[in-house]
């Protein structure tokens, strides 16, 4: 399977490609007044409002430091039965891998709190978590994200 691996924090983290509808640069967000810690903001994509999930923040790992090697990838999500695209701000982006898929099951996901940073991987001396976008984020996070959504034109 082909990754395209970055960095939340020191977690190595790596998302299958074909999740993956762009990457790109890094641009200037426009923060909203009620948003979460966890939301660098949101831009306009394609005539699109798209919010960024700032993968740091989410861990707890402080905010991603917007570094040359910082991008904006964005996935799929299935908010509200509805599929929008979101952006995952993350740190060296710039890597991909073939790396052989988990081979156990699916890992329970994100609970209440915390998030889902998927399978564990060890790829040599790399300790690697396989990112499931529509698992990452805590119930209550998708919850707060629906909302945002919702007060979003499309």
């Amino acid at each position: 399977m082909l990754v395209l691996m970055f960095q939340a924090g020191s977690t190595c983290l790596a998302l299958d490609v074909r999740r993956i509808h762009e990457v790109v640069p890094l641009v200037q967000l426009q923060r909203a007044e009620s948003a979460p810690a966890w939301l660098a903001g949101v831009f306009i994509y394609r005539g699109r409002v798209i919010p960024v999930i700032d993968l740091h923040r989410l861990i707890g790992a402080g905010e991603c430091l917007p570094n040359l090697s910082t991008r904006l990838i964005l996935v799929p999500h299935r908010i509200g039965g509805q599929e929008r695209l979101v952006g995952l701000l993350a740190s060296r982006v710039a890597d991909l891998r073939d790396i052989e898929p988990p081979a156990q099951a699916a890992t329970p996901g994100a609970t209440r709190d915390h998030p889902d940073f998927g399978a564990v991987l060890v790829n040599g001396n790399d300790i690697i978590h396989l990112v499931e976008p529509d698992r990452l984020l805590p119930e209550a996070y998708a919850s707060q994200l629906a909302l945002i959504h919702r007060e979003l034109p499309a």
